[in-house]
């Protein structure tokens, strides 16, 4: 206890220590954020960092500059100023980007100086390292870090893959409008052969309270398949001219046909992201397409 009480800190060293530092971990903040961000802005932001640590060991009285407020505001600013996030989504997800990595380059440093036994104190939240191998240890803290990092974002986005391909559609017709969960399917990219709109694929069971009686019938009857009936009902339906027969190929069956109309609009996503599409086609499929009934439609691609 008394070494560390005599220790010398050498301010110069101390404040490059840690503007080395603070850029490896920004360097790491904007790689996982996926963010293009200047050397310079990164060499700014790391030096805001660094005049804290040179303030608190400057003014240890001043304890308004160590509170957690204080520490939140800096973040603030350091983030504010190193990315100019246009959007407050993007400035809170850099944000947690940036917590996530100062903590674990913080546990990758403890872990190697206990292992390497090399000499270190933490007061008011810095940590001080003194020995010969303090450029290796904040080399191998950010690689670490990084690391580890990577890892546990990858395991995330495997996580909630799912959730993101997943969106809610709208579908309006004729005063009727229909609303579920529609999975963007990379393997649909049927089109209409007569105009070239794209098709949605959607469940009869999900969309049949939309659907003209007549049209209700074919599917109740499983006369899909049968196209001398398919050709007479619509033929004979005063929505004829909106319904499409979409030929298609899919495992074991080589020459498959869609009934499908087109509606007046189908809106995709949800809030502020929500977009309406009108050149769109929806082909009706007289099976389930989920177990658990997940989604009961299958988005193009092209529409997202």
């Amino acid at each position: 206890m008394e070494e560390v009480t005599k220790l010398e800190i050498y301010l110069d060293v101390l404040f490059m220590e840690n503007v080395i530092i603070n850029f490896l971990i920004l360097f790491v903040t904007a790689k996982l954020s996926k963010i293009n961000v200047s050397s310079l802005r990164l060499a700014i932001g790391a030096m805001i960092g660094a005049l804290y640590v040179i303030i608190l060991v400057l003014l240890p009285g001043m304890k308004i500059y160590g509170t957690l407020i204080a520490k939140v505001l800096l973040s603030f600013a350091i983030i504010a100023v190193t990315f100019s996030p246009e959007k407050i989504k993007g400035f809170l997800k850099t944000l947690v980007m940036f917590y996530i990595s100062t903590f674990v380059f913080a546990g990758a440093s403890f872990a190697f100086i206990y292992f390497n036994q090399n000499g270190g104190f933490v007061r008011n939240g810095i940590i001080y390292v003194f020995g010969r191998s303090k450029l290796s240890l904040i080399l191998m803290s950010v690689i670490s870090a990084g690391i580890v990092i990577k890892i546990v974002v990858e395991i995330l986005s495997n996580r909630f893959v799912k959730e993101k391909l997943l969106l809610p559609i709208k579908i309006s017709f004729e005063n009727n409008f229909i609303e579920l969960n529609a999975l963007v399917d990379t393997g649909n990219s049927l089109h209409d052969p007569l105009t070239n709109m794209p098709v949605i694929i959607v469940e009869f069971c999900a969309i049949k309270d939309v659907l003209p009686p007549d049209i209700q019938t074919i599917f109740k009857d499983s006369m899909e398949n049968d196209f001398d009936s398919i050709s007479n009902v619509i033929s004979q339906s005063k929505w004829y001219s909106r319904f499409r027969l979409i030929p298609f190929t899919s495992i074991g069956k080589d020459n498959g046909m869609l009934i499908g109309f087109k509606p007046d609009l189908i809106e995709i996503g949800e809030n502020e992201e929500r977009k309406g599409v009108k050149d769109v086609v929806v082909g009706i499929y007289n099976k389930a397409l989920s177990r658990n009934e997940s989604y009961r439609a299958l988005l193009n691609p092209e529409l997202v």
